[in-house]
């Protein structure tokens, strides 16, 4: 009894989550989280039915990780923890805890040239990007929005020329 009271008292504690892990990119788990939530404040999703094979946060770390320079993904790194203590320092709470008016203000922040240093601007140009990258290169979005048809594509066999 006292092993199974221990058990249900320790097991809510436990993160059973599982994070893929990028050979290039030594990211942690509060990592991952900050940019997944940036990605979703970028370009919302709320009520649009976007079906893609990945997350985007997996598809900007993958991305990264497979097709940057080690000098880029440094200074991606660099940025990312620059973020991280401008979210501690001057808005004094994580970016989930943000009104999309303070989410406003630091994404006008982000792109300032002169109030951001080049890896924290390099670090939200790459995954403001990769993000919207993502968005147009899904098939609902060649579909509804740029009527892509996918191969074989149809077939006219009389038409007038």
């Amino acid at each position: 009894m006292a092993i199974l009271s221990s058990a249900v008292t320790l097991l809510p504690s436990c993160n059973l989550e599982t994070v893929p892990v990028y050979e290039n990119i030594p990211i942690d788990k509060p990592q991952r989280k900050l940019i997944e939530q940036l990605t979703e404040a970028i370009l919302p999703k709320k009520n649009t039915a976007v079906v893609t094979p990945e997350k985007t946060v997996d598809y900007v770390l993958t991305i990264i990780n497979d097709c940057h320079a080690p000098e880029e993904i440094e200074q991606y790194i660099s940025g990312l923890k620059e973020l991280q203590l401008l979210l501690k320092e001057q808005f004094k709470s994580s970016f989930q805890q943000l009104t999309p008016e303070a989410q406003n203000a630091l994404f006008a922040l982000l792109q300032d040239a002169e109030n951001s240093s080049a890896n924290l601007r390099h670090f939200y140009t790459t995954t403001h990007y990769l993000t919207k990258d993502h968005f147009v290169t899904s098939e609902y979005f060649m579909t509804n929005y740029l009527e892509y048809e996918f191969i074989p594509g149809r077939y006219l066999g009389c038409v007038d020329i």
